[in-house]
């Protein structure tokens, strides 16, 4: 339950909540405005306020375009495959997806081939690729949340057709946005879990993928466990190279995974002309086997990679692998792992680093320490009023 309250600087005001009558008319709440449906399919949305726009994909309902209304007001999705070109490109949040070995098919002899740039001996299975999934809608008046759940079955565009396998429900997924109807803030949580036992690649949680020239810098800041309230710890502000065009080798890929930390308090770009500006601030993460309790890996990388055309590719990866191509390089899984994260997206205006720096800071210490009230134990009882202390 929520409700909104306008209170001055140092006010106070007590409430009393009623539940449980039965004769009570049943609750009315007005619709939101900001959020409208698609004519393209099922799970297909327009969110717009007044910092961004953005539009869903048909079918999965992940985030698909986005536009940036303080900013250039420009589309942000990705063009990877030929094929999507003339339907509106690739969307810009890809996760969580897996990618799924099978080992077998080099054991008994298979060669593998390459289909669309890809090998055929593991299959993509990636929740942009959901068919009108499970969904619940929470539509009242403080925000619009979509929380769409399902198993997440192969794509076709890295499954290789020639290859004949039984349908088997390997991973399911779930996929949460929260948009508020006048805040640059969007909330996002995804939970995958493994149903079975198998050998995976990897696995990538809320991976953002982005045209190429779309931004030109971007600000990593190393999560912050463990700092005392004076410490500081100062982010690393690093080019990207699609707006500067310095690839050194056609073949050669620029990715900062290497020497990126395990994780992130947050990680930001932005554009020095368009003035475009997105963040992700991490806000926790868990990884669990929902038999054992305790996972067999956990999440334990960050990628931040410039590929194909220098598009930008960030995400929070599991991986025990280098050369994820090789079969004797995949990694086990048993049933029931579980891996969840949650973050918030932030659409900004980027006018100098100058200002973006302290900007970023403040927005990561309010979404991290939001006012923390103490309650007596008398406050739950009938008859009292909760006293907030120590705010």
């Amino acid at each position: 339950m929520a409700f909104r309250v306008d209170l001055k600087a140092h006010a106070s005001a007590s409430f009393r909540l009623y539940y449980g009558n039965r004769g009570a008319p049943a609750p009315s709440y007005p619709k939101s405005s900001f959020v409208r449906r698609g004519p393209l399919g099922p799970q297909h949305r327009f969110v717009e306020n007044d910092y961004y726009k953005l539009e869903t994909m048909p079918k999965s309902g992940q985030i698909w375009h986005m536009w940036n209304k303080l900013g250039a007001d420009i589309s942000w999705h990705h063009y990877e495959w030929a094929d999507n070109v003339d339907k509106g490109g690739d969307p810009c949040h890809w996760a969580p997806n897996c990618w799924v070995a099978y080992p077998d098919r080099i054991v008994h002899g298979h060669e593998p081939k390459f289909v669309k740039g890809d090998p055929d001996y593991f299959d993509w299975h990636y929740v942009f690729g959901w068919d009108d999934p499970q969904t619940e809608i929470v539509d009242g008046p403080v925000f619009f949340e979509s929380r769409r759940r399902g198993v997440v079955w192969p794509h076709p565009e890295h499954s290789s057709p020639d290859i004949k396998r039984e349908p088997k429900e390997l991973i399911r997924a779930e996929v949460v946005y929260r948009f508020y109807p006048d805040s640059p803030r969007i909330y996002q949580y995804s939970r995958f879990e493994t149903l079975e036992d198998m050998q995976v690649f990897f696995i990538r949680n809320c991976q953002f993928v982005f045209l190429p020239h779309v931004f030109t810098g971007v600000i990593v800041m190393p999560e912050r466990t463990g700092l005392l309230p004076h410490d500081e710890e100062s982010p690393a502000v690093l080019r990207l190279m699609a707006e500067a065009n310095v690839k050194p080798y056609d073949w050669v890929e620029h990715s900062l995974s290497n020497i990126l930390p395990s994780k992130l308090a947050y990680c930001a770009y932005y554009n020095d002309t368009s003035h475009d500006g997105f963040a992700l601030f991490q806000l926790s993460e868990k990884n669990t086997n929902i038999y054992s309790g305790r996972p067999t890996y956990r999440n334990h990388t960050t990628i931040l990679t410039e590929v194909n055309g220098w598009a930008v590719y960030l995400g929070r990866v599991f991986s025990y692998t280098n050369k994820r191509w090789n079969p004797e390089n995949a990694t086990f899984l048993p049933k029931g792992e579980r891996y969840e994260e949650e973050n918030v997206l932030l659409i900004y205006r980027h006018e100098s680093l100058d200002a973006t720096l302290p900007f970023l800071a403040e927005t990561d210490r309010r979404i991290k320490n939001p006012p923390l009230f103490e309650f007596e134990e008398s406050d739950f009882r009938v008859g009292s009023s909760p006293r907030a202390s120590r705010p």
